[in-house]
C-alpha cells in the first residue's frame, strides 16, 4: 500500500485509540478526504484495515463507524486475560529457557528506554512493545493453544491503545510489574509469576477504567 493509505491508517488509529473519535462515530469519506488532501482510494483502504483490526464496523449502505468499545467490554476482556495469562506467566517460569530470559529482559530494558526518552508518539510505541512482551511472555510458556487464545485478547481494541490512559506514575508502575514478572520467571517461581501478572493486569484495568471515555 501507498503512503497516503498508511498516513490516513496511522492517524485514524490512533485517534480512536486515544478516544478522539468516540465509538459509534460516522467516518465521513469526504471529511476525512479533506482533512488528509488525499482520493477515496487510500481512506477506503485505511478503513479496510481498521476494520480488520476491529476498530471499525462497515455498515451496508451506511457506512463506516467507530466500533463500540464499552466498559462491560473490556471489564470482560480483563476478566478471561486475568484468568489465562496469570497462568502462562506460571508456565513460563517453569519452561524458560536462558535465552527466553535474556529476551524478556531486553524488552523491559527497550520499554524503560523509550519511557526515559519519551519520543514523538512514544505511548504508541511502548503499547507495541507492550504488546510484543506479554506475546513472549506466552511464547515463553509453550503452550500453543493458550497462546492462540491470549494473543487475540491482547490485541482488542481498547487494550491496544491502553497506554493513552495512564499517567506517569502509572506508566512506570505498569513497567516495574513488568520487572517483577521477568524477575519470577527468571528464579524459577511459577506461583510468583502467576501472582506478579495477575496483580499487573487487575492494576492494568483500574487505571484503564478510570482514564478511559465513558
Amino acid at each position: 500500500m501507498g503512503r497516503p493509505t498508511d498516513d490516513v491508517y496511522s492517524s485514524l488509529k490512533d485517534d480512536i485509540e486515544r478516544g478522539v473519535l468516540a465509538p459509534g462515530e460516522h467516518l465521513v469519506e469526504d471529511t476525512i478526504g479533506n482533512q488528509f488532501n488525499v482520493s477515496r482510494t487510500p481512506i477506503r483502504n485505511a478503513i479496510k484495515r481498521l476494520q480488520a483490526d476491529g476498530l471499525v464496523t462497515i455498515e451496508p449502505r451506511r457506512g463506516a463507524f467507530v466500533a463500540s468499545w464499552t466498559n462491560d467490554d473490556a471489564a470482560e476482556v480483563m476478566s478471561i486475560r486475568s484468568m489465562l495469562e496469570p497462568h502462562a506467566a506460571a508456565l513460563a517460569a517453569q519452561r524458560r529457557t536462558l535465552a527466553d530470559v535474556d529476551n524478556l529482559l531486553y524488552a523491559c530494558k527497550q520499554m524503560e528506554l523509550v519511557e526515559q526518552a519519551r519520543p514523538e508518539k512514544f505511548r504508541d510505541t511502548l503499547a507495541q512493545q507492550n504488546h510484543e512482551f506479554h506475546l513472549q511472555i506466552l511464547e515463553t510458556a509453550r503452550s500453543p493453544r493458550l497462546f492462540s487464545i491470549c494473543r487475540n485478547l491482547t490485541q482488542a481494541p481498547l487494550m491496544s491503545g491502553s497506554f493513552h490512559f495512564y499517567d506517569d506514575q502509572q506508566l512506570r508502575r505498569s513497567l516495574g510489574d513488568h520487572r517483577e514478572i521477568v524477575t519470577s520467571i527468571q528464579l524459577k517461581d511459577a506461583e510468583s509469576a502467576r501472582a506478579a501478572m495477575t496483580s499487573h493486569l487487575r492494576l492494568a484495568y483500574q487505571f484503564m477504567s478510570t482514564r478511559a471515555p465513558h
